[in-house]
């Protein structure tokens, strides 16, 4: 142990005539055990083994795609140096506190044994006599609590095989890495990192003398938690070092003079923790536990912090305003004065960052505002910090006691002259109250902290009234050529919920399945022009109770409907229809092959996206759709080596031919029409190609956005781990497309959503302007046109006719005899001989004669 580690005590004198007495028997005993470790050094001892067989417990680290080291698991924190990689200033400091006999000795230090077994005899409390070599052994091979005879026997006779199997520079770097130096760091370059933010080479003499003094008691001797104490430490060890002949009197008294200077650095914003657990339960099933937490692997992952970061934000705000609409549900709890002393809530830990977290008390309260307890500082709520519940006064809202969610706020430069004229009456009033209360209160009583009239004017900053939301989402951001996943986020918040909604929870998508069904019916020779009839049907099929798909405003139906409308205006009856013309096998074999691995039951309601899958799946199928019909299977690993570079897996590309380009474009092509025009036009200004369908189910709870830029497929859902309604009108556009939209905007600009960057056109595709509500060949009597695409010798032939333009305007039912002859096998409102199956199905239809007589 250290030379340093302990101090000289006298012993009384009447110990000193048994000192002279027990001196010779002392000597004798101690020359006969290291004559029995001098026979040892001649021989090998079998038990002890190479030490090549001794794996460090070295951290796991996951990298983004950067190559950059995002997250760790580890049960030891440890960072391994290479030989040749210990500096002159750390093995300087080491050798002149612990060892200055290392290079010189064969394991152990004879000299010192005997010192220190005499002194320890007499009561001297001498501890030392562990040379580097035994630290080294007894970490690697021994129980080092255990402080016994034996084990120093045994420590030894370890040190000694050491040095016969190990040169003196590799029993030096063993040690650098295996010695605890508190906090969980274990070895040098650990502790240089999360002490100073360094690397051993960058270190000072004066640091390097800091992580050296540490060395005797780990455990204890922090130079975070009592830095005065290692000041006095790391000198002593610098005096050694002097002493030593490694420091001159001048590189001393400048040594002695440097600060302390620990230097940690800087939390960061933890991200990807749905993601990394991901990978973690990966490692785990794969390598095992040893393996994750021991032997260092080295993992290179698909995340982009950028993306990862941005998916985060945009999620947690979405679902932040959603549960915004349902207003204040109250403080989380209220404590009591005694409780509000020794208050330590969430997010106490950490320093304030704007846009973060952290739980409060609050201290008082007026119509105008409130004093906030976070930590140790006060911040001031005002009245356009509540804005957001709807109510004026912060008094209405919360009282002295209460714990809520606040989120701090840098006011803008705007802001901050009426937000701090704001403050200094909320102060005014604050103080009032104070010298009140004061008035009020026997003097010798005791109020709690709450803000007294002193205080008013220490209010340091804003913050935001906050509270969690009771909804939950995922988002996935998927890159369409190679399936890697970029960004992954599975819920509100990792701590709260580690359930991962992105790959775990199977929710109906509703109308985002129905690109699935376009797509098969484009591959069977449907063109985005053509129609089909658009009217209450009913499915009666053998074996099952009759099916009557209503639209989602039940009493309305368009007639004849070209299918890139039915498809921009989620029309569900029609969706049905082309299901059923197309055969609802071929539009699982079409899901099948675009990636959806959820089981699809074979029932009419599929075409409205009633089977259950994962966000995931759904990302995946539409970046088929953009990758020119080619599905690659999603990945999160790129590759996995061990500590010395040794490859254990490498990802492989997945990639299957699911459709032709020519029938991806004619998705892509169509879905580009939902934003343009369609259920999702609230993202038609963003300009990037962008294309995508919007999903919700019966009584809104799932709300979805499925969409696609050429490079990425981002998929996000919103909903409850529960079948609950999200809230009235929560509909896909309204809850889940802003999300998406925050996500397109962010990445715009940041750069990895490219503006320029369009979906590429197959050779086989032709351009033709038709009209949009008939899909006829478009003329002068046109008044609404698209450049619409077809698969070459698909193209209409006829053109628009201007009647269309007043039959378009009629009912459903009375468009019926301009439509013509019905697709084959298509059901059509006259197959129904029993319209009040419809009618008991869909209380409240308009059907043919009902329609009011005119005046």
């Amino acid at each position: 142990m250290s030379e340093l580690s302990g101090s000289a005590v006298k012993a009384p004198a009447k110990w000193n005539w048994i000192r002279r007495i027990l001196l010779a028997a002392v000597v004798a005993i101690v020359c006969g055990c290291l004559l029995g470790i001098g026979v040892a050094v001649s021989i090998d001892i079998p038990e002890v083994g190479g030490i090549s067989e001794h794996a460090l417990g070295i951290v796991t680290s996951l990298q983004d795609q950067d190559g950059e080291t995002y997250r760790q698991y580890f049960r030891e924190n440890r960072l391994i140096l290479q030989e040749g990689e210990v500096p002159d200033n750390l093995s300087n400091a080491l050798l002149a506190a612990e060892d200055r006999k290392f290079y010189s000795h064969t394991g152990f230090d004879l000299l010192g044994v005997v010192r220190v077994a005499i002194g320890n005899l007499f009561r001297e409390r001498r501890h030392g006599a562990s040379t580097l070599t035994m630290q080294t052994a007894g970490i690697v091979f021994l129980d080092r609590t255990q402080r016994t005879w034996e084990r120093k026997i045994a420590e030894t006779l370890h040190a000694v095989d050491l040095e016969k199997q190990l040169s003196k520079e590799q029993i030096l770097t063993l040690y650098c890495n295996l010695i605890p130096l508190g906090h969980r760091n274990y070895g040098f370059q650990a502790a240089a990192r999360f002490y100073f933010d360094k690397t051993v080479d960058q270190l000072t003499v004066a640091e390097a003398a800091t992580l050296v003094a540490i060395v005797p008691r780990p455990s204890s001797w922090s130079p975070i938690r009592r830095p005065e104490f290692m000041l006095e430490r790391r000198n002593l060890v610098l005096s050694s070092m002097h002493d030593f002949g490694k420091l001159t009197d001048e590189e001393l008294a400048e040594a002695r003079a440097e600060p302390l200077g620990i230097n940690r650095p800087a939390s960061k914003k933890v991200v990807g923790n749905y993601f990394s657990e991901e990978v973690r339960k990966y490692l785990y099933r794969t390598y095992g536990e040893t393996a994750l937490y021991e032997r260092g692997l080295q993992v290179k992952t698909s995340l982009d912090r950028r993306i990862q970061a941005t998916a985060e934000k945009a999620l947690r705000d979405g679902l932040e305003r959603i549960d915004r609409t349902g207003g204040w549900r109250g403080a989380l709890r209220t404590l009591s004065k005694e409780e509000m002393l020794d208050a330590k809530l969430r997010g106490w830990d950490s320093a304030p960052l704007p846009g973060e977290w952290a739980e409060g008390v609050v201290l008082d309260a007026t119509p105008r505002g409130a004093t906030i307890l976070i930590g140790e500082a006060r911040y001031q709520l005002d009245q356009d910090s509540i804005a957001w519940t709807r109510k004026r006064s912060a008094s209405s809202l919360v009282s002295t006691g209460d714990v809520a969610w606040f989120r701090y706020r840098e006011p803008s430069q705007e802001e901050k002259k009426t937000r701090l004229d704001a403050a200094e009456l909320i102060q005014a009033d604050l103080a009032e109250a104070a010298e009140a209360r004061k008035a009020d209160q026997p003097e010798d009583s005791t109020t709690g902290p709450q803000q007294s009239a002193s205080e008013a004017s220490q209010v340091s900053a804003f913050v935001d009234l906050v509270q969690e939301p009771e909804v939950e989402g995922a988002l996935v951001v998927l890159e369409n050529a190679t399936g890697a996943i970029r960004g992954l986020v599975g819920g509100w918040d990792f701590d709260r919920n580690e359930f991962n909604r992105a790959t775990q929870a199977k929710r109906q998508p509703g109308s985002a399945f129905k690109p699935i069904v376009f797509g098969a019916g484009f591959e069977a020779g449907y063109t985005p022009a053509d129609t089909l009839f658009d009217a209450p049907v009913v499915f009666d099929r053998p074996g099952s109770d009759p099916y009557s798909p209503r639209n989602f405003y039940r009493d309305r139906y368009e007639g004849i409907l070209t299918l890139r409308r039915a498809l921009e205006k989620s029309i569900n009856v029609s969706s049905v229809k082309l299901m059923d013309l197309v055969g609802v096998q071929s539009v699982i074999d079409f899901a099948r092959r675009s990636g959806i691995r959820a089981p699809l039951p074979a029932v009419d309601s599929l075409a409205l996206g009633t089977a259950e899958m994962t966000p995931l799946e759904v990302a995946s199928a539409y970046a088929a759709f953009a990758n020119q019909g080619v599905a690659v299977a999603p990945y999160l690993i790129e590759s996995v080596a061990t500590p010395d570079g040794r490859l254990l897996e490498s990802h492989q590309l997945q990639a299957t031919q699911a459709m032709s380009p020519e029938v991806a474009f004619l998705l892509v092509h169509t879905l580009r029409g939902v934003v343009q025009r369609g259920t999702a036009n609230a993202a038609r200004k963003i300009p990037a190609a962008l294309a995508g369908k919007t999903g919700t189910t019966d009584d809104y709870t799932d709300a979805w956005f499925a969409g696609i830029t050429p490079k990425y497929s981002i998929t996000v859902w919103v909903g409850h781990d529960v079948k609950l309604s999200i809230g009235n009108d929560m509909t896909g556009a309204e809850a889940a497309l802003p999300i998406w939209m925050e996500v397109i905007n962010a990445g715009l600009a940041a750069g990895w959503v490219e503006a320029d960057l369009d979906f590429p056109v197959p050779p086989s595709i032709a351009f033709r302007k038709v009209e949009s509500t008939t899909g006829l060949l478009a003329n002068s009597y046109s008044t609404s046109t698209i450049n619409e695409a077809f698969i070459i010798g698909t193209e209409p032939v006829q053109e628009f006719d201007e009647r269309w333009l007043a039959i378009h305007q009629l009912p459903w039912y009375q468009q019926r005899s301009f439509y013509g002859k019905p697709k084959d096998g298509e059901r059509m409102p006259e197959d129904e001989a029993d319209w009040e199956t419809v009618r008991a199905h869909w209380e409240g239809l308009t059907l043919p004669g009902d329609e009011p007589e005119a005046n």
